[in-house]
C-alpha cells in the first residue's frame, strides 16, 4: 500500500517527500561515523504514495537542529501501530530517508486538509486560495482589530476587517498574483502575495 510524496526541484540538495504510513517497530539508534551523533529511525508501512516513496516499507531517520550528548532532540512522537503523515527528505549523501520535529508530521486524524490539498494536488486540480495573517506592533506586543485589508488582484479587489485579535483572512480566492495592504493612518508597506505556487499563504503586516 503506497505513500504520497511530493519531491523538491532539481536544484535542492536532498529530494523531500511527504506521504501517509503507518509506523511499525522502532528500531536501535545508528550511529553516523563522520558526525558521531546517534540518529533514532523507525519503520514504516507505505499506505498511500504521492510522489517518490515505493510500496512496502521504509526506514526513516529522525533528526533535529538541537542534539544532546550526540542523540536529536524533540523528534516526531511516533508511536508503534499508528498511522502519520509524513514529510522526509531524502539524503542523497547515504539515500537514507530522513525528518525532524518541525517538518509537517501528523498523526492521520489532524493531517485531513493536507491530505485534501495533497490528493487535490495529484489528480491535476486546482484548489480555491487562501490568503490570512494579522496586523501586529512587535514594539508595543499589539495587535490592530477593526483594520480594513485590501487584496488587489488582476482584476479583482477583495477586502477584510481584521477581528477582535487583529487578524484577518480571504477564502476561495482564484490563483493569481496579488497585492495586500493594510489601510493605516501610520501607512504600512503592501505585501506581495503569491497564490500561484502555493494554494495558501500566512503573512503579517508589522506597524511601526
Amino acid at each position: 500500500m503506497p505513500t504520497r510524496t511530493i519531491p523538491t526541484p532539481p536544484s535542492q540538495p536532498n529530494q523531500s517527500g511527504i506521504g501517509i504510513a503507518k509506523q511499525g517497530r522502532l528500531l536501535a539508534g545508528g550511529q553516523a561515523p563522520e558526525t558521531e551523533l546517534k540518529y533514532p529511525t523507525a519503520r514504516f508501512e507505505v499506505l498511500e504514495n504521492f510522489v517518490g516513496a515505493q510500496a512496502g516499507e521504509f526506514e526513516l531517520r529522525m533528526s533535529s537542529d538541537h542534539f544532546l550528548d550526540g542523540i536529536p532532540q524533540q523528534v516526531p512522537p511516533f508511536i508503534e501501530g499508528e498511522i502519520w503523515l509524513v514529510e522526509a527528505y531524502r539524503d542523497l549523501r547515504d539515500h537514507q530517508w530522513t525528518t525532524s520535529f518541525g517538518q509537517r508530521n501528523k498523526p492521520f486524524a489532524q493531517a485531513q486538509e493536507d491530505l485534501q490539498v495533497l490528493r487535490t494536488w495529484v489528480s491535476g486540480q486546482t484548489l480555491p486560495a487562501r490568503f490570512y495573517g494579522e496586523i501586529f506592533n512587535p514594539a508595543e506586543k499589539r495587535y490592530f482589530p477593526g483594520v480594513r485589508v485590501d487584496l488587489r488582484g488582476e482584476k479583482q479587489i477583495f477586502s477584510s476587517i481584521t477581528d477582535s485579535l487583529g487578524h484577518f483572512a480571504f477564502e476561495n480566492l482564484p490563483p493569481g498574483i496579488y497585492e495586500a495592504a493594510a489601510v493605516l493612518p501610520q501607512g504600512v508597506a503592501p505585501i506581495k502575495v503569491d497564490l500561484v505556487r502555493t494554494w495558501c499563504s500566512h503573512r503579517v503586516f508589522i506597524v511601526h
